[in-house]
């Protein structure tokens, strides 16, 4: 299996082969191979301590140094391609190029190259004396000569492009010359110097060839800056680089690097770098998911299948039946679900997962965003997805992966006749799994929870206010009822009587507040004397410390102990204190003047009733009149006391409904923002949204609340849901409050005044249950989202130029959806086949370019059967996978290692790698002899294009 990653490249570095500076006080004898070797360690530490993994060595004329060299860079861990940098017959100056050769080359394959297709010879001799000096001679071929006479496995790069011998400078290359080698398929990669702040700046030739902004020079838009050190000394090495992504480190990953500058290819001072961590494009903080494992026992194979994957861009190829499905099953079971799917995909997949996952163990390694911790996910079909961390197992909430097929796109893409926002709830349903604004979720912290706890917290809230008003209504009534009673009471009592009353009445109250006093305080002693009863208990549990104790331990233990005795003796003591004080309170009650008076006064109301009896009057009537008065009195003064809690009740229940309003207000934000994401990246999609217009569902759900019969109010419901939602927008909230009240108050008569509803129609809502009533109260209608494209050719300012996206032929649905999907998240992305339906076109214009861009952010993963996908999309990681005898499996190819050990080597890799390669042309191109019979047809296109 070959690893893609960045390495820190300088393919232009000298050696002492040629005008080499040594460090100052260095006494380096290269003349002895002792010298040459603790030079080469000390060169090589030097590039190390500069984090270069890569070098090229770039020896005006020679190669002298190309075979040390190389066993000095692997004694160090630094790639050292030989090479070479020669001066070309062409220019007054003469135009310098850099030849790299793959890692196999020598120092005698050098020196043949130099002398044959590099054009040295006797005449034109690799080194010239001049005044006892020695200087690098000139080539007797051109630039362009040498070009065409490259041999296979050897690359050209022009260094210092726009300096003196640069390939683009004016005074070495002119005109058609220039052009024709700048343009040339051997030559690779230029060296323009620096490309940004004053470099950049201005409208001279140098600063537009660095902006890439020259028309007549088409190659600027392709061919790959790097930058080099062009080191003569050891200071130098490594001050100037190029980040090069590479599987293979060979010069066919070298060329493949090349052959993709935007993908492959950042110079130090790229802008591009800044979207990394540190600017170093191998540091990941993305969530991304490792491995992923098909265990247990599944039906469609006999082994268990474990595929590693890349942080960027992977791409799972195969043939019919070899598992790619399989995969993408696994991932949507371990990391996501089927329930946002339509609902034929839903049934579809169950029965796949039943069918194939019943017995099945899936599992899967995973790195969370930013901390990069690893987890472990695991899914049987009887726990669901667990997540493992240490010897906890806890449900996965916290990981999201979107996982699409090219039929869900297909699906939530096409739309009915019968439901013209079907396509909208697909849109928003992807965004709030995306987003985590699943209202179906109940999961602790989900927002489906969080909905939820709003919507009975603002219940419960209302429901007390609501009771309160209503009690508070009584107020009046129950004054009347009070005037009348003591007009009643007041008929059997003289004002003399009244006065006597009164007195008795006011004694009578005054004992019973002092009564509730001393049974506060006989509560409070039982509760001290409890509590220190059960603080001298013993403690009978045995201690959960290991053995053996420690003295320092007996003596806290000891210390404590002592408190709580003290605590225990001071409950003890303030109790007797407090019994003896009530106790002398009670012995001395029957001196007290007021206590007399009260008893008197008792006395007085027995005498009383009896003087009543006496004269034939109705105690029994008395004392029952008395007694509501003295209940009525007592409740009224309850109510009033609670009235000015009656604005209380309505604040915290006018609260409660902005906090669960402010969740859907918080949810349509996301949304909005993501949406706008979209539409600026993307340049060819737009939204419009309309809140509150999905109401189909929520006259569904509200019949089913309110248990309607299937034909009943079959016209009553749509009038109501017209008049409330889609009337005025500077009305909305009045009409809400006007529904929201009738619900919460079950008074429904200003509402059928209002939207002039049928009175059977608002009784049966009266007559709903009130917790029924109130949850209607707090659902509406979700918004709509409509999703336009702009056509082929069109103008983002032409509205004629925008389509939706329930008009467009199926290709341009699913390519609208798949843009979507592409261009809006950070988290994992499955793409099960996303080419299907899709036009060739498309597939490059869209599919190719925006999983070029979205690799940096986010880890995708792809099945596909088109070669663009990988090829193009320069995936790090393709994986082939095949059905072999029964079971799925990853491609391989026996080899042998560099200790003659036999093994496997998987076909995973990027597009150097050869077997993926092979694997390439052979599943998704028919062949190499299909591929080249298609380029010999396009032979005229092909050639003029080159």
């Amino acid at each position: 299996m070959t690893s893609t990653r960045w390495l820190r490249c300088d393919l232009q570095v000298a050696t002492p082969a040629w005008d080499f500076k040594f460090p100052q006080g260095s006494n380096y004898n290269i003349g002895t191979p002792e010298g040459r070797i603790t030079f080469l360690d000390d060169y090589m530490s030097k590039l190390k301590a500069k984090g270069i993994d890569v070098i090229a060595l770039a020896d005006h004329n020679t190669g002298d140094w190309i075979d040390e060299a190389k066993a000095a860079g692997k004694r160090h861990g630094i790639v050292v391609f030989p090479g070479c940098e020669i001066t070309t017959n062409t220019g007054a100056d003469g135009v310098h190029l850099v030849i790299i050769g793959d890692l196999n080359k020598s120092t005698r394959d050098y020196q043949e190259l130099l002398f044959g297709s590099l054009g040295f010879n006797h005449e034109h001799p690799p080194f010239l004396e001049q005044g006892g000096r020695r200087f690098p001679g000139t080539s007797q071929k051109t630039l362009l000569q040498i070009l065409d006479d490259l041999p296979d496995g050897f690359l050209a790069i022009a260094p210092h492009a726009l300096s003196q011998n640069g390939i683009a400078s004016a005074n070495t290359a002119k005109g058609e010359i220039r052009w024709r080698a700048l343009h040339h398929e051997r030559l690779v990669a230029i060296d323009p110097g620096d490309c940004k702040g004053e470099f950049i700046a201005g409208d001279a030739f140098n600063a537009k060839f660095r902006r890439r902004e020259l028309g007549d020079f088409p190659c600027l838009q392709n061919i790959p800056f790097i930058a080099t050190s062009d080191a003569y000394s050891m200071d130098d090495l490594g001050k100037r680089f190029t980040w090069m992504r590479m599987g293979e480190v060979n010069i066919e990953g070298l060329r493949q690097a090349f052959l993709d500058r935007e993908s492959r290819v950042f110079p130090y001072w790229d802008d591009a770098l800044d979207a990394f961590p540190e600017r170093n494009p191998n540091l990941v903080r993305h969530a991304w998911i490792s491995s992923v494992k098909l265990g247990g026992t599944l039906s469609n194979t006999i082994r268990p299948l474990e595929i590693p994957l890349h942080p960027n861009l992977n791409v799972i190829i195969g043939g019919r039946g070899s598992g790619k499905s399989t995969i993408v099953s696994a991932l949507r079971q371990l990391y996501s679900n089927t329930n946002t799917l339509p609902k034929r995909l839903k049934d579809d997949a169950d029965s796949f997962i039943d069918a194939v996952f019943k017995r099945a163990e899936l599992s899967s390694t995973f790195l969370v965003q930013e901390s990069q911790e690893k987890k472990t996910a695991v899914w049987k079909s009887d726990t669901g997805t667990l997540a493992i961390s240490g010897d906890q197992r806890l449900p996965l909430t916290d990981f999201p992966v979107t996982v699409i097929s090219q039929k869900e796109l297909f699906e939530r893409a096409a739309g009915d006749k019968n439901d013209p926002y079907l396509s909208s709830r697909s849109l928003l349903a992807l965004i709030d799994t995306s987003l985590g604004f699943f209202a179906d979720s109940k999961e602790v912290s989900s927002y489906g929870r969080a909905l939820e706890d709003a919507r009975l917290h603002w219940s419960n809230k209302v429901r007390n206010h609501v009771l309160l008003v209503q009690d508070l209504a009584h107020l009046p009534g129950l004054r009347q009822r009070q005037n009348t009673l003591q007009g009643q009471v007041a008929a059997f009592s003289s004002p003399e009587v009244l006065a006597r009353l009164q007195r008795i009445e006011t004694r009578q109250r005054e004992m019973d507040y002092v009564t509730r006093l001393q049974t506060k305080v006989d509560n409070a002693l039982t509760q001290m004397k409890q509590i220190s009863t059960h603080l001298r208990e013993p403690n009978n549990g045995d201690v959960q410390v290991p053995e053996p104790f420690s003295a320092d331990f007996w003596k806290a233990v000891g210390e404590v102990q002592h408190i709580i005795s003290n605590l225990a003796d001071k409950l003890d003591s303030a109790t007797g204190e407090t019994y003896k004080l009530i106790t002398d309170y009670s012995d001395n009650a029957a001196g007290n003047t007021w206590r007399a008076d009260a008893a008197e006064a008792l006395a007085d109301f027995t005498a009383y009733k009896e003087g009543l009896a006496a004269q034939g009057l109705s105690t029994a009537e008395f004392s029952r009149l008395q007694e509501e008065l003295g209940k009525t009195t007592e409740t009224i003064r309850a109510l009033e006391s609670r009235i000015l809690a009656e604005r209380e009740l309505l604040e915290d229940a006018n609260d409660a409904w902005h906090a669960f309003h402010e969740l859907l207000i918080v949810r349509r934000t996301s949304r909005q923002a993501l949406l706008d994401d979209v539409q600026r990246r993307s340049g060819r999609l737009r939204f419009k949204v309309k809140p509150l217009n999905d109401t189909a569902p929520w006259i569904e759900l509200i019949r089913s609340l309110a248990a309607f019969r299937s034909d009943a109010y079959l016209d009553d419901m749509p009038a109501l849901s017209t008049w409330l939602w889609n009337g005025e927008s500077e009305t909305l909230e009045d009409r809400r409050n006007t529904w929201v009240s009738a619900l919460v108050t079950g008074d429904f008569a200003e509402l059928r005044g209002a939207a002039n509803l049928r009175p059977a129609f608002t009784e049966r809502l009266a007559g709903i249950d009130e917790t029924i009533r109130y949850r209607i109260a707090s659902i509406m209608p979700d918004d709509v989202v409509m999703m336009e494209f702009l056509q082929e050719d069109g103008a983002p300012d032409n509205d004629a130029a925008w389509q939706s996206i329930t008009q467009g032929s199926p290709g341009q649905r699913t390519a609208a959806m798949l843009a979507f999907v592409l261009h809006h998240g950070h988290e994992p992305l499955v793409l099960d086949q996303p080419e299907d339906d899709l036009d060739s076109e498309w597939i490059s214009k869209l599919v190719v370019n925006e999983l070029r861009h979205s690799r940096w952010h986010r880890q995708l993963i792809v099945v596909s059967h088109n070669a663009n996908i990988p090829v193009l999309g320069d995936a790090e990681h393709v994986i082939a996978l095949e059905n072999r005898n029964g079971a799925l499996s990853i491609r391989s190819t026996p080899s042998v290692d560099d200790a003659d050990a036999h093994r496997e080597s998987p076909h995973i890799g990027p597009v150097e790698n050869e077997h993926v390669r092979s694997d390439i042309q052979s599943i998704m191109e028919g062949g190499i002899a299909a591929f080249v019979r298609r380029e010999k047809k396009y032979n005229n296109e092909t050639r003029r294009y080159k």
